[in-house]
């Protein structure tokens, strides 16, 4: 991927590390995924292992073929997209609240505990490559010229 300065060249990397940072979180803590993925419903049990599996690996996927070139940026912001959506959706039903019922040190207080502050992370995330994507490709980048 090209980039057009120093700047450019810096945003562009910190999204790459994020998505390198969250796949090897989602192939590290993939029973954090998998709790998420069962507790809101969105897949049956049974799925739940398969898909907290390959969701890292489509994201580290898209950003390798980002960073050789292969692609453009949007198959990262989508696979940021999949991610928010489930973190979004966790939050929707409330599964951050603490009522008590989690004991301390125990998966689901470990999980649902930092899950606000995820979303917001993730979220941040999401919108510098979502703009970094709109900057390298839908723009219209126009060479300057000396009008003298």
């Amino acid at each position: 991927m090209k980039t057009r300065g120093y700047f450019h060249l810096f945003v562009t990397s910190f999204v790459l590390m994020c998505a390198a940072a969250l796949t090897a979180k989602g192939f590290v803590l993939a029973e954090h995924t998998r709790l998420l993925l069962s507790d809101t419903g969105i897949v049956p049990i049974m799925y739940a292992e398969p898909i907290a599996f390959a969701i890292p690996l489509v994201l580290g996927i898209s950003a390798l073929t980002t960073y050789f070139g292969i692609t453009t940026l949007f198959p990262v912001v989508a696979a940021f997209c999949m991610h928010i959506a489930l973190l979004g959706l966790a939050l929707y039903q409330g599964l951050h609240f603490d009522c008590g019922c989690y004991l301390p040190g125990s998966l689901q207080s470990a999980v649902y505990s930092t899950l606000q502050p995820q979303f917001f992370i993730m979220l941040l995330v999401l919108i510098v490559s979502a703009a970094l994507y709109y900057f390298n490709n839908l723009a219209n980048h126009r060479a300057i010229t000396p009008t003298v």
